[in-house]
C-alpha cells in the first residue's frame, strides 16, 4: 500500500546517447538561419563516434496512483508516467537518445515521454537542453514548475505538474511569460508522446477524438487527400481511422473543432489508455500522429515505435502563429490520467471516464474514476431510468457490467454517474 501523503524522490537516469552535441558535429548557425542561434548538427559525424551513456538528474513526483519522472537536464521533459495501478508505463522511452533528421534544426531527439515544443512548430528548438526546475512540497500535494529562457525571443517558457494526495489525474500548467519590450510570435504545443504495449503502440490502438472532422498535416497514405485537406471522422471512405490498424502509411492531423473537452488513446491489446481534459474554449489545438509503417530506425535502434497526441493552448494547427505582447504572460491548464480494465471510453471529465456501448441487445458499461468515489450509477432509456447500480468506485478499481435490453424497451441509452451527496459527476 502507498503512503496518502504524496512524496518527491530524487535520482539518476542514465541513458545510451549518440554523441549529438560533440563539438566535432556540431555545425554553428548564422543570423539569417531560421534557427539562429541553435546549433546544426553533422549527421555523419555523430553517427561515426560511439554511444556513450549519459546521466541526468531525475525528479519523481508520487501519489498512490502514478508517478511522473522529469528530467530537467533534458528539456524538462516528463520522462515517465507510471500507473501503479497496473504498473505500466504509459509513455514512450526511446532506449537511445538518436538524433532523427526531423524538426526545425535538421535534428530532433525522439526521446519520448512530454516535450515542450517552442517557440516554433513542430517539435520547437530548446527540446534537447537543460532547464531550470524548482519544487513544492505540502501535505496534500507535490509539484514541480520548469522553464528556459528561450534564445530567439527570449521569452520564457515553462509548465507547472501537480499532484494531490487523492487524484490519479496530474495537472499540467503550460506558460509563456514575456518580459520583453517588444512582442514576439510563437507556438507552444505538447508532445506526448504514448506507448502502452510495452515501448510500442500496437494496431489495436484507438484514438479517441470527439469530433466529426480532422485537417490532414502530413500523410503517407495514398487513399488519404495532403495536406490541409479536410475529411470526415472518425469514418473516411468506409474506413474508420480511430482505429490504428486501419492506417496504411503514417497519419499526422489536427482536430481544431472537438465537441468536448477530452481526448485520449486506448490500447485494446492491454485494456489501457490516457485521458487528457481541458476546457475546449481556452485550449484550441489538438493534434495527432501515428508513424505507422514508418521504419524505427529513423528515430531508435530497435523496434520500439509510439503514438503522439499533441496539445496547445494557443494555436490550432501548425501553420498558425501567435503573438504575446510584452510584459504579458499567457497559461492554460490540463488534466491527465490513465484509464485501464474498460475497454475504452466515449464520455471523460476530471472525475471519470465512462463507456457505453449499446450492443443491440443491450449494452457494455465500464466506468473509471480520478478518486474514491461512492454514490449510484443510472442507466437511462429514452431519459428514463432503468437501472440504478450503488457503486463505491477508486482509481484501478472500475465498474464493468453487461446489461441486457429487456423485451419492448427500446430507445436512447444514457449514462450518469452521482456521488453520495446526489452531485452529478459525468454522463453521457
Amino acid at each position: 500500500m502507498y503512503p496518502v501523503t504524496p512524496w518527491i524522490e530524487k535520482a539518476t537516469i542514465t541513458i545510451l546517447a549518440y554523441q549529438y552535441d560533440h563539438p566535432d558535429c556540431l555545425r554553428p548557425t548564422e543570423p539569417d538561419d531560421f534557427v539562429y542561434p541553435y546549433p546544426r548538427i553533422n549527421h555523419d559525424c555523430v553517427f561515426q563516434k560511439p554511444k556513450i551513456d549519459r546521466t541526468f538528474q531525475a525528479v519523481t513526483l508520487h501519489n498512490r496512483y502514478v508517478s511522473l519522472t522529469i528530467l530537467p537536464e533534458l528539456g524538462g521533459r516528463l520522462y515517465r508516467w507510471v500507473d501503479k495501478m497496473t504498473d505500466r508505463q504509459l509513455l514512450y522511452n526511446n532506449p537511445v537518445l538518436k538524433p532523427t533528421a526531423w524538426g526545425w534544426r535538421d535534428w530532433w531527439l525522439a526521446t519520448g515521454g512530454i516535450e515542450w515544443a517552442f517557440p516554433t512548430d513542430e517539435h520547437g528548438l530548446n527540446e534537447y537542453r537543460p532547464w531550470q526546475a524548482s519544487t513544492q512540497t505540502a501535505t496534500d500535494f507535490v509539484a514541480i514548475t520548469v522553464s528556459d529562457v528561450e534564445e530567439q525571443t527570449e521569452m520564457e517558457v515553462g509548465f507547472t505538474i501537480t499532484l494531490d494526495a487523492d487524484h490519479a489525474y496530474m495537472t499540467i500548467e503550460p506558460w509563456v511569460k514575456n518580459d520583453t519590450a517588444v512582442s514576439h510570435t510563437y507556438q507552444y504545443w505538447l508532445n506526448t508522446m504514448i506507448a502502452l504495449d510495452n515501448n510500442h503502440a500496437s494496431n489495436q490502438t484507438e484514438f479517441i477524438i470527439p469530433a466529426n472532422e480532422i485537417v490532414i498535416h502530413s500523410e503517407g497514405d495514398d487513399n488519404l487527400p495532403g495536406e490541409h485537406s479536410v475529411i470526415s471522422w472518425p469514418v473516411y471512405n468506409g474506413r474508420d481511422l480511430s482505429w490504428y490498424d486501419t492506417w496504411n502509411g503514417w497519419i499526422g492531423f489536427f482536430a481544431p473543432n472537438v465537441t468536448d473537452g477530452f481526448t485520449g488513446i486506448y490500447d485494446h491489446k492491454w485494456d489501457q489508455g490516457v485521458v487528457r481534459i481541458f476546457d475546449p474554449a481556452l485550449v484550441p489545438g489538438h493534434k495527432f500522429f501515428g508513424p505507422d509503417t514508418l521504419g524505427s530506425s529513423l528515430w531508435t535502434d530497435d523496434d520500439s515505435n509510439y503514438v503522439e497526441m499533441w496539445s496547445s493552448g494557443v494555436t490550432t494547427d501548425f501553420w498558425t502563429y501567435t503573438s504575446l505582447a510584452a510584459s504579458t504572460t499567457i497559461s492554460w491548464t490540463e488534466k491527465w490520467y490513465p484509464v485501464a480494465g474498460i475497454g475504452g471510453f466515449h464520455k471523460a471529465n476530471e472525475n471519470a471516464a465512462l463507456r457505453l456501448t449499446d450492443t443491440g441487445h443491450g449494452a457494455e458499461i465500464g466506468v473509471a474514476v480520478t478518486a474514491v468515489t461512492t454514490g449510484t450509477l443510472t442507466l437511462y432509456v429514452n431519459n428514463n431510468p432503468v437501472v440504478i447500480w450503488p457503486v463505491t468506485l477508486s482509481p484501478g478499481l472500475p465498474f464493468l457490467t453487461n446489461w441486457e435490453r429487456p423485451s419492448g424497451l427500446d430507445g436512447a441509452l444514457g449514462l450518469r454517474l452521482v456521488d453520495a451527496t446526489a452531485v452529478s459527476l459525468i454522463e453521457t
